[in-house]
């Protein structure tokens, strides 16, 4: 029978759903409110944001439609990568010495803050900080790879370089030609740690709200007021935190950002052999190979594959097996192993790699575009939220002064980035050699 027609249909989560932490329940909002601050979306940025605000004395009211880490936040590979998709000296030519090197700090301690919260608060969500791998199986990727590492470890940062022969160790595959080991970053159970941010904000006094869609969003007397099916909240200060789960809530958002679906697949816990066998560093991995792949282990065992796929809402099931057939490329022996667990999600991009912080209306912020790097980004994003809607200014860092990202081309974007993609995967083919 066809491995596609008998694989299980997606749930919304996969394993992460099955082995996080406890569900935390908060209650519907069902009456009115006022509060100085509000915050749409139970993903890092906003859990963060409301953990931020309610420490430094303010009281956020913090709207999730669904459940505190629903989207991108509690379907993502768990990947805790400090920095950015661009590098120091990209920063530097696009911004200027100063600002670039701003942006480079800035984007350099997320992974920190993830951490530290984590042990601040104690968190179980099966943290690990030993490392993150970026791989290179072509010579072009490898030379880019070797000026990205030489650019960091010029700044002091806790990098190295490695070969081949390093690769094959600490991954188990031969299929790469070297790499980078990135000690600044780490792995965590993503719905576990989205989990955890929720409990954390409400035990130092953040009000949060489940299963609380805002459907209006409303200027009204200077502040503004967000309606949800059963309640309001009116507010000076409203963060919009849901990144490529907006919808339509703000016009002004819709043309900032592409959403592209993300797929995952996961193994159940590996034999004896292959646990020894594949990936027996258990540090996370990242390559380029068909717009992203990455895969890493669970602490149980699991091995875990996941990539960027469709630029559409539609589910793409051939794509579920492209993963599946990478994952048997770099480990021939997977050919004997089921993959029993399956999801996908939503990540936003920018067309520059940029995140966005934004004042879109007076009263009115947004954090977006992590482009793939949310884990981290997002938690530091959320902090710099709650410190920006407390008054206080950022000029120094670009990612809090760029505009909204607008694309006069937005509704030509299906089949441009799926042109950009075909392109890419056969510019990687040739360059493998």
């Amino acid at each position: 029978m066809n491995e596609l027609l008998k694989a299980p249909r997606p749930s919304p989560f996969g394993l992460w759903n099955q082995t996080a932490a406890a569900r935390p329940i908060f209650p519907q909002l069902e009456s009115d409110f006022t509060a100085e601050t509000a915050i749409v979306g139970g993903g890092f940025c906003g859990l963060s944001a409301a953990l931020h605000l309610a420490e430094s004395g303010t009281q956020p009211v913090l709207l999730e439609a669904e459940e505190p880490g629903f989207g991108a936040s509690g379907r993502n590979g768990g990947q805790v990568i400090a920095g950015l998709k661009l590098d120091p000296e990209e920063m530097i030519a696009k911004f200027g010495r100063e600002r670039g090197e701003a942006l480079h700090r800035f984007s350099a301690g997320t992974a920190d803050l993830v951490f530290s919260l984590i042990e601040r608060f104690q968190i179980q969500c099966e943290a690990h900080r030993g490392g993150w791998i970026q791989a290179a199986y072509a010579p072009k990727v490898l030379a880019g790879i070797e000026r990205r590492a030489g650019e960091l470890m010029a700044r002091g940062e806790n990098v190295e370089l490695l070969d081949a022969s390093a690769m094959s160790e600490l991954t188990g595959t031969n299929f790469y030609r070297g790499g980078m080991l990135d000690r600044r970053s780490g792995m965590v159970q993503p719905f576990s740690y989205a989990r955890g941010l929720a409990r954390a904000a409400a035990a130092s006094g953040a009000m949060l709200f489940g299963n609380s869609r805002v459907k209006r969003l409303i200027r009204e007397n200077g502040h503004w007021r967000l309606e949800t099916a059963k309640g309001s909240v009116l507010a000076k200060e409203v963060l919009l935190a849901t990144n490529a789960y907006l919808g339509d809530l703000h016009p002004g958002l819709r043309t900032a950002m592409i959403p592209v679906a993300s797929y995952q697949l996961a193994t159940d816990p590996l034999p004896g052999d292959l646990d020894r066998a594949i990936l027996p560093s258990r540090l996370p991995v990242s390559d380029l190979m068909q717009l992203g792949v990455y895969f890493r282990r669970d602490d149980a065992g699991r091995f875990i594959i996941g990539g960027r796929g469709s630029f559409t809402e539609r589910e793409r099931p051939d794509l579920f097996d492209r993963i599946r057939q990478h994952a048997r490329k770099l480990f021939p022996a997977l050919r004997a192993i089921n993959f029993p667990v399956r999801w996908g999600g939503k990540l936003a991009l920018t067309v520059d790699h940029l995140p966005r912080f934004v004042t879109i209306e007076p009263g009115l912020h947004a954090a977006y575009g992590c482009n793939g790097r949310g884990v981290a980004l997002q938690t530091l994003m959320g902090k710099l939220a709650a410190e920006h809607m407390r008054g206080i200014r950022h000029d120094d860092l670009p990612i809090a002064t760029l505009p909204p990202a607008r694309y006069p081309f937005h509704s030509l974007r299906l089949p441009a980035m799926v042109a950009i993609s075909n392109l890419r995967s056969l510019r990687r083919i040739f360059a493998r050699d």
